[in-house]
């Protein structure tokens, strides 16, 4: 028997290297596992096993006179595993310990003839019911298991071979015995028995011997580390040995009688009396004797080795990005991915493709997207992206377009001119689109949220920078014509009240004068404080000076040369509104220029 478990374990460990040596077979246009490329990991497992079970058990047989009710039984082994992906190998050594109880029913009385004091008699002995005969057999078992196994669950099938190396019985019943008087003179009392003794106990006890026993062998079962929490698999993966533990449910069936040669009755009768063997060796067993062992099994296997896996295929993630008007899929959007839970979150870019599609390999795990797109206005999303991929359709809303145009101020013709959109917070240029006089008129796409200006400049026109307030309206620009002793308004400067300080929103009309006076370097200006009719009329005089030179140093300071440039006060002597209102008054309150 060692001979054969030193086989058996050799063609496992054969096997074992053959698979190891084996490289992974990719299959052409397979998107499955199979095309994993390993590159010297191994996918081979080993473990050192132990399991133990109890079981309903018993010999199971089909004889003419008794009826078989089973009995207890468990089993002990250590093994060894082999695991290859999911398939599972197991081999070792297994020791079975089981009982079995048949009830016997005897058919008939059994006899012997006696001589007693010149009398010829009979003995008599009939058994009663019930008539029990238990045996009790230890087997040591080499199991050769094959199957499979997933996270959760698992199986096995194969067969157990093995030697019976204890073997007994024990019969208990009662028996009643009497004697028959065969020579009586009375022919009514001939044959007559008498001398009765009722319900006597029996009891015998022996040896039985089954040999060798093949079983065909079955289990199916659940994996409990599967079941535990991930905290506690990852402290248990993280141990040199890694335990694993699982349950099951299994069946093991003799496959090889182990019947005995028939010896005869199973009860004996001579001058001693009645005595009896076991019913498996009688001529009662007519029928085949097998082994079965059903009950439930619990398994720890050591991990011998932890191998060094491929890194998983990341699930796929795809994002459909469509106009909200249209539901149309836009191309060329990008979308930026950050996993917000990992340790070092980072940013990945992509584009969606003709379809509006971004298709992505991307871990599973928290993700914020943001989406962008020239024409569009940019949304964001959040999103769980699974083991198994992910799937989001994200809907952008169409930018709209700045509309407008430029014309002369005095006789409103349309003008060609450049026009440059720019991000003030940044000072950076977003676009430069062009007019023409023929129509005047352009449109752009600008982002949200962003403070933007735009400056226009037209030849002979007095260039114009302005915030946009509005990007969806439409705007129609004036541009001032250079003409000489016209007088020009600033109406983008501004004060503080009653005072000659100017205030920081005034920077794009100081800008404009100052680019006119770069671009016309020839050009001489006087600029001309005016005020309402508020305060006293040397208070105004006062203060339309001051004002009028504020703007004076400001160009100055900006790199003009001073004799280009000159300054004066009017006060409120001459008025463009009316100074009953509020608003005329703010109207009148005003400094301009003219080219001189």
């Amino acid at each position: 028997m060692k001979r054969s478990i030193c086989y058996i374990l050799g063609i496992c460990l054969l096997f074992s290297q053959t698979l190891t040596a084996a490289p992974a077979k990719k299959s052409s246009g397979s998107k499955t596992s199979s095309a994993k490329t390993w590159k010297g990991a191994t996918r081979n497992i080993h473990h050192v096993a132990f399991w133990g079970g109890a079981s309903y058990s018993g010999l199971v047989n089909s004889y003419e006179y008794n009826k078989f009710a089973g009995g207890g039984g468990g089993l002990l082994g250590v093994g060894y595993e082999y695991r290859y992906d999911h398939f599972i190998l197991d081999a070792g050594a297994e020791f079975r310990l089981f009982s079995s109880m048949d009830k016997v029913t005897f058919p008939s009385a059994y006899h012997v003839a006696l001589m007693a004091d010149g009398y010829n008699q009979t003995m008599n002995y009939t058994f009663g019911s019930p008539f029990r005969e238990n045996h009790v057999v230890g087997q040591a078992m080499v199991p050769l298991m094959l199957g499979g196994r997933w996270d959760t669950w698992y199986f096995l099938a194969g067969a157990k071979a093995g030697y019976t190396v204890l073997g007994t019985y024990s019969q208990k019943g009662t028996y009643t015995t009497t004697i028959t008087d065969n020579d009586a003179q009375d022919p009514n009392w001939h044959d007559i028995s008498h001398g009765t003794v009722t319900d006597a106990p029996y009891t015998q006890k022996g040896k039985v011997g089954y040999g060798l026993d093949v079983a065909v062998s079955a289990e199916v079962g659940v994996n409990i580390n599967g079941l535990m929490s991930k905290d506690w698999n990852d402290r248990n993966n993280a141990r040199k040995y890694p335990l694993h533990i699982r349950a099951a449910v299994f069946a093991d069936y003799g496959i090889l009688s182990m019947g005995q040669p028939q010896e005869g009755p199973m009860a004996i009768v001579d001058e001693n009396g009645i005595s009896s063997r076991s019913l498996h060796t009688s001529y009662w067993a007519n029928g085949g004797l097998n082994s079965l062992l059903v009950g439930v099994k619990f398994t720890a296997l050591l991990q011998m080795n932890k191998p060094q896996q491929p890194k998983p295929a990341k699930p796929t993630m795809v994002v459909f990005v469509r106009d909200e008007n249209t539901d149309k899929g836009i191309a060329s959007a990008t979308v930026a991915m950050t996993q917000t839970d990992a340790k070092k979150p980072r940013t990945i870019r992509r584009a969606t493709n003709a379809k509006g599609a971004m298709v992505a390999k991307m871990n599973a795990g928290s993700y914020d997207l943001h989406v962008t797109h020239p024409d569009y206005i940019a949304s964001d999303a959040s999103m769980e992206h699974g083991e198994w991929g992910d799937t989001m359709s994200l809907r952008l809303t169409p930018r709209p377009d700045f509309r407008f145009y430029v014309r002369d101020a005095k006789t409103d013709s349309l003008l060609a001119a450049e026009v440059t959109f720019t991000n003030t917070a940044e000072k950076k240029t977003i676009a430069t689109v062009r007019t023409d006089s023929i129509t005047g008129y352009a449109q752009q796409h600008l982002p949200i949220n962003l403070p933007i200006s735009i400056r226009i400049k037209a030849t002979d026109h007095i260039t114009v920078t302005e915030k946009i307030a509005d990007i969806g309206g439409e705007v129609t620009y004036r541009l001032e014509p250079i003409i000489k002793k016209k007088p020009i308004v600033l109406r983008n400067l501004f004060f503080a009240t009653n005072r000659a300080i100017i205030l920081p929103e005034s920077e794009p009309e100081l800008q404009n004068l100052y680019n006119l006076l770069v671009e016309y370097p020839e050009m001489r200006i006087k600029i001309t404080g005016h005020t309402d009719n508020v305060g006293t009329d040397r208070f105004n005089q006062s203060l339309s000076e001051q004002r009028a030179n504020s703007v004076r140093d400001d160009l100055i300071r900006r790199g003009i040369k001073a004799d280009r440039i000159e300054a004066e006060g009017k006060g409120k002597t001459e008025p463009i509104a009316t100074n009953d209102t509020e608003e005329g008054r703010a109207q009148n309150r005003r400094v301009e220029f003219v080219i001189l």
